[in-house]
């Protein structure tokens, strides 16, 4: 019976500590922890290690060990943190991550988008639309494409202009066939 009762002891101690010191530990966290950590998971695991510590009696000033183990439930958060990398890590937010490109309404304006370009690039005499090709889909240099399709820089120059005019008429027109 007497061993039942040292055992409940520190539970009793260790809620009058959560109630008493709770609320200022979570202050404490607010203030000093980055963003990503949440002061309440910080808060419990203070509570947490005391409660695995188990005798609480041989504690002289609750308060200043409290905050003394706030501290290194901090740091330690801090180097998990650090080990798992989580400041490489970007919160997800809908306007810029998120589900919006995924609504049909814009997946079928995109595809007509993407048809009308083709359909544009169709209309375009074979040379131009094989420079066009090359320097926008294969990545050649203007003097890459001129070697290969045998003709000169500057000609290759006068077929981009050409066809970046086709496509930014017709796709202005809205005009595709």
């Amino acid at each position: 019976m007497a061993q039942d009762k040292k055992a409940r002891m520190p539970k009793v101690q260790l809620d009058g500590w959560v109630r008493q010191y709770g609320g200022a530990l979570r202050n404490y966290f607010r203030r000093r922890a980055p963003g990503h950590a949440d002061p309440d998971d910080l808060t419990q695991e203070v509570f947490a290690r005391l409660a695995r510590r188990g005798n609480l009696s041989d504690i002289n000033i609750a308060e200043a060990y409290l905050f003394q183990t706030a501290n290194s439930v901090l740091i330690d958060s801090l180097r998990r943190t650090e080990a798992r990398g989580g400041s490489a890590h970007e919160e997800f937010e809908d306007g810029r991550h998120g589900t919006e490109s995924l609504d049909p309404e814009r997946l079928l304006i995109g595809k007509e988008a993407v048809e009308k370009l083709v359909s544009a690039l169709y209309e375009l005499p074979e040379p131009v639309r094989q420079a066009f090709a090359l320097y926008h889909f294969e990545e050649f240099r203007h003097a890459d494409i001129a070697g290969k399709l045998g003709i000169s820089v500057s000609t290759v120059e006068k077929y981009m202009a050409r066809a970046n005019a086709h496509l930014l008429a017709r796709l202005r027109d809205g005009q595709g066939n």
